[in-house]
């Protein structure tokens, strides 16, 4: 429910200084605003005053992560005793404006503002040293800043599977405070997790760490299980993946010991009875995953590798493991008769089962997500200066095509291109100014209806 508010608009930014990572909250104006929660149930302010007219921002104490600016409301009470119990907004904002300082920083409980008294911080904020900041990369350090932050980024884009996301995030983390700590080496080995992940396809396992591995600045790699053999067959060896590891961390051997090495795939590895077409080695490879799990020196090149500390994360499919698409009542003893052993699935102490997606998942999907192609393709059209929309019933019909491959949301480009890639070229060559995407029917059996620019363009390619 929308209501009128009244606060204060801050700016965040991240700034180093003496080697210290500072996260600032730069008061910019007092300002009115309509309060409402949006479709994801999250508070936002629209600011109506000012200069920053227009600007949406989150409440400071509900989710200081999200936005560039951010609001902090004010007690409309509180206000106007300041004011002598007057109604006047100008007279509110002047007074509010010299009582409030430049800039604060995050509080001890974490969601309210403390105003800065470091004289030389912000004597070094207020010249604005652009030579040392130009040092610090902002993107970077707002992205791994904290846990909540990467929980809503990655939200953004993997859709109706934040418990699994939130679960993923908080092993991770806690892998990562346990094997960064001064305790001993067999507490160490018990609180760490190796984890495996497992779903239908196309429900965002891979993606989940993926996007992970950009958030994070500790070393990771993405291995796929179907490339590995064991020694002495012909392929990629766990030495390899470990390989891999100390590239990603600029080969700091030390750093890559408290990685995550993320094993993709990670069903292929099943010793199925019966299968004619059965590797030998999967077997061989399995067992090799044990020593890496268990915690053991590799050895490479001139270096040695301890997995003590190490993080592995097994993603896979197990198509067929369930007659359904339930994965979360999955037991031991059904990943052993899929062809794992039960050594192997014994090391990963934690197990995570992703949802399967409905059609009003992949509809939300669509919608909402980052990646969802009617976003990328609007970013697109948006460059090429052309009109761009859709209706509820194409979304419902891409949907249907999405489900009909069984392949969940990795499907929805594939589907998506396939109904616009014939309109792509006339609109290329500056024939069109609007494309409209709309449920095929028998009068028109194309998924789209395109108007003609009123005037001819110069062509993608700078043609007439």
């Amino acid at each position: 429910m929308a209501n009128l508010r009244i606060g204060y608009l801050f700016k965040k930014k991240y700034v180093a200084y003496e080697n210290k990572k500072y996260e600032i909250f730069e008061f910019v104006d007092y300002v009115a605003g309509i309060g409402f929660t949006n479709t994801e149930n999250n508070d936002r302010c629209n600011v109506l005053s000012g200069n920053y007219n227009g600007t949406y921002a989150s409440f400071i104490n509900e989710n200081m992560n999200e936005e560039e600016y951010v609001f902090l409301a004010d007690s409309l009470d509180h206000a106007l005793k300041v004011n002598d119990n007057h109604v006047d907004f100008v007279s509110i904002r002047k007074k509010r404006l010299s009582s409030t300082g430049k800039y604060y920083l995050r509080g001890d409980s974490g969601t309210d503002l403390t105003r800065l008294v470091n004289q030389d911080l912000i004597n070094y904020l207020q010249k604005g040293d652009k030579k040392e900041q130009s040092d610090f990369d902002e993107d970077e350090f707002k992205k791994t800043s904290d846990i909540s932050s990467m929980y809503s980024s990655i939200k953004k884009t993997i859709i109706s599977q934040d418990e699994q996301i939130m679960q993923i995030l908080t092993a991770l983390f806690k892998n990562q405070k346990v094997v960064n700590s001064d305790l001993d080496m067999d507490l160490i080995a018990k609180l760490k997790e190796n984890i495996l992940i497992y779903g239908s396809t196309g429900t965002g396992k891979t993606e989940i760490l993926k996007r992970i591995s950009k958030l994070y600045n500790i070393p990771i790699v993405i291995e796929d299980a179907t490339a590995l053999s064991e020694t002495g067959y012909q392929g990629r060896k766990i030495t390899d993946m470990l390989e891999d590891l100390c590239h990603a961390a600029d080969n700091n051997i030390e750093l890559a010991e408290k990685g995550i090495l993320v094993i993709d795939e990670f069903d292929k590895l099943a010793e199925k009875s019966g299968d004619s077409q059965s590797h030998v080695s999967r077997l061989g490879v399995q067992r090799s995953l044990l020593k890496l799990l268990d915690g053991t020196l590799f050895y490479f090149e001139d270096k040695k590798f301890d997995t003590s500390k190490l993080t592995v994360v097994g993603l896979g499919a197990f198509t067929g493991i369930t007659e359904g698409d339930d994965y979360k009542q999955l037991t031991a003893d059904d990943f052993m008769k899929y062809g794992i052993m039960r050594e192997l699935i014994g090391r990963f102490s934690k197990t995570i089962a992703m949802n399967p997606l409905s059609k009003e998942d992949i509809i939300k999907i669509l919608k909402e997500s980052d990646f969802s192609p009617l976003n990328t393709y609007k970013k697109l059209f948006d460059m090429l200066e052309v009109n761009f929309d859709f209706s509820d019933e194409f979304i419902e019909y891409i949907a249907e095509l999405a489900i009909a491959k069984q392949s969940g949301a990795r499907s929805l480009k594939t589907v998506f291109d396939d109904c616009i890639s014939s309109a792509l070229f006339r609109i290329f060559a500056g024939e069109y100014s609007s494309i409209s995407l709309v449920k095929p029917d028998d009068e028109n059996n194309k998924p789209y209806v395109l108007t003609k620019t009123k005037e001819r363009k110069h062509g993608f390619f700078g043609r007439k």
